[in-house]
C-alpha cells in the first residue's frame, strides 16, 4: 500500500491532518475511511507552515504507514469496556464483588466523561483531565481516585493483551489530583466491644464476638460452616458476598485463626442452641431459610436498635414511643461503625498490647504484592497462639467488670 503523506491544513488556530485508515464499524466489519485528526500544536508564528508541523504529522502517520495499527483500536473506549473488558475479562476472571465495584466506577464516574474517545485516540492527557474533572465535581478522596485510575489502566492493559493496542499504557503517567484528607476509619477498642456485647441478644452477640476476636471479614463470617470450627481454630474456606460464594481472596486469607476461650465457649453455646441445624455442612450463622445469615440485615434490624438507647430510661428508641420523657441518646454506648471496624480494632488492640506487627499480619491474614506470591499459611504458629492468649486475658479482665443486658435493664 502506498505510503500516505496526509492532507495538512489549518482552520482558525488549529492544525489538522486528513488521511485514510481502517476503521472498525459497530457491526464488527472493517471499513476504509478518511479520518481527520487535530495536531497537538496551534497555528502561530512558530507553526505557520506545513514544514513546521511535519514532525507532528509524521508521528500520527508513522504507525498507519507502518501497518502497526490494529483496526480494532478504532473501537470507542465505551464499546470496549461494555462489550469486551467487563463481560469477557472482569466477569469471568475476577470476584463478583470486584465486578460490582468496577461496574459502579464505570457507570458512576467514567462512562459519561469518556464520550466518543477511541482506544487508539485515548492519550495520557485525557486520563489526566478525566481524574481532575472527577475530583473537582465529586467529593471522592484520593483512595477512590486511585481505584478509578486502576480501572482505566486495567482497560488498556487488557486491550494490549488482546493485541488491539501496542506501546505504553496511556494511564501509566496519569497523576492523582490532590483532595482533602478522608476521615479516619474507625476501630473498636476492647472496652467498646465488651460494652456493646452487654446490650446484645443472641445470635448477634456471638456474631459480634466472632468479628471482634478473629478479625474475619464480613463475607468470611458469613462463609463459616460448622465443619470449619474444631474448638480451637476457625478455618477460612470461603467468602460469601451478596449470596455468591467465592474462595478466600488470597492463599494467605485461607490461614486458620486461633479462637480464644471466650469465643470458643460462645460458639459451643450457639451450637447447642442450633440443635439439629448445627451440622458440619451448614453455616454457623444461619438465616431462617438455612442459608448464611445476612450480616447487614442483622446490623440494621437488631444491632443498631439495641445500641440506640435512651440515657434516661435505658429503653431502645424503637420502644420509647410511650415514655413520659423525650428520648435522649445514651452516648456512652458505642455507635455502630460497620463490621470492618472490628477487624481494624483487633489489629489496633493487638498492637497496643505489644504484639509485633508481623504476628498481627499473620492473624489478620493481610498480604501485599510481595507477600502474596506463593504464600500459604497451613498451620497456626506459636507466636499467633501466644498473641491471642494475651488478647484472651485482656478481654476477660475487661468483660468481667461489665454488667449483662439483663442486669442493666433490672437496674
Amino acid at each position: 500500500m502506498r505510503e500516505q503523506t496526509g492532507q495538512v491544513f489549518h482552520k482558525g488556530r488549529s492544525w489538522f491532518v486528513r488521511y485514510c485508515d481502517d476503521v472498525m464499524q459497530p457491526d464488527g466489519t472493517i471499513r476504509r475511511k478518511r479520518v481527520c485528526k487535530k495536531l497537538s500544536v496551534d497555528f502561530c508564528d512558530e507553526y505557520r507552515t506545513r514544514k513546521s508541523v511535519q514532525s507532528f504529522v509524521d508521528e500520527i502517520l508513522a504507525p498507519v504507514n507502518g501497518g502497526l495499527l490494529n483496526p480494532q483500536s478504532t473501537m470507542p473506549v465505551t464499546e470496549f469496556v461494555e462489550k469486551v473488558y467487563l463481560p469477557e475479562y472482569v466477569e469471568k476472571q475476577l470476584r463478583a464483588a470486584t465486578l460490582k465495584q468496577y461496574r459502579d466506577v464505570w457507570e458512576d464516574h467514567l462512562k459519561a466523561r469518556v464520550g466518543k474517545l477511541t482506544l487508539r485516540g485515548f492519550r495520557t492527557v485525557h486520563g489526566e483531565q478525566l481524574l481532575a474533572q472527577i475530583a473537582a465535581q465529586t467529593s471522592l478522596g484520593r483512595s477512590s481516585l486511585k481505584h478509578i485510575k486502576a480501572f482505566l489502566s486495567g482497560v488498556f492493559k487488557q486491550a494490549k493483551r488482546l493485541g488491539i493496542l501496542d506501546g505504553i499504557n496511556p494511564i501509566q503517567d496519569v497523576s492523582i489530583p490532590r483532595t482533602p484528607e478522608p476521615e479516619d476509619t474507625y476501630a473498636y477498642s476492647l472496652p467498646e466491644v465488651t460494652r456493646m456485647l452487654s446490650f446484645l441478644e443472641e445470635p448477634e452477640r456471638t456474631v459480634v464476638l466472632t468479628a471482634a476476636l478473629t478479625g474475619l471479614r464480613k463475607g468470611e463470617i458469613r462463609g463459616l460452616y460448622w465443619a470449619d470450627f474444631d474448638g480451637q481454630t476457625l478455618s477460612v474456606r470461603r467468602s460469601i458476598w451478596n449470596g455468591v460464594e467465592n474462595a478466600p481472596k488470597t492463599n494467605r486469607s485461607k490461614a486458620p485463626i486461633p479462637v480464644v476461650k471466650q469465643l470458643s465457649n460462645s460458639l459451643e453455646a450457639h451450637k447447642l442452641r442450633m440443635g439439629k441445624l448445627a451440622q458440619p455442612n451448614l453455616p454457623i450463622f444461619q438465616a431462617g431459610n438455612g442459608k448464611p445469615l445476612n450480616l447487614d440485615n442483622l446490623a440494621r434490624r437488631e444491632i443498631v436498635p439495641a445500641l440506640t438507647r435512651c440515657e434516661v430510661c435505658g429503653k431502645a428508641e424503637s420502644n420509647h414511643a410511650k415514655a413520659e420523657h423525650e428520648f435522649k441518646l445514651d452516648t456512652s454506648i458505642p455507635s455502630w461503625h460497620g463490621w470492618h471496624a472490628f477487624r481494624r480494632g483487633l489489629a489496633t488492640n493487638l498492637h497496643m498490647l505489644g504484639v509485633d506487627d508481623k504476628t498481627i499480619q499473620a492473624i489478620l491474614r493481610h498480604s501485599n504484592v510481595a507477600l502474596t506470591i506463593n504464600v500459604y499459611i497451613k498451620s497456626v504458629t506459636e507466636s499467633q497462639v501466644n498473641a491471642m492468649d494475651v488478647l484472651e486475658a485482656k478481654f476477660s479482665e475487661t468483660s468481667n467488670n461489665l454488667p449483662t443486658i439483663s442486669q442493666r435493664l433490672v437496674n
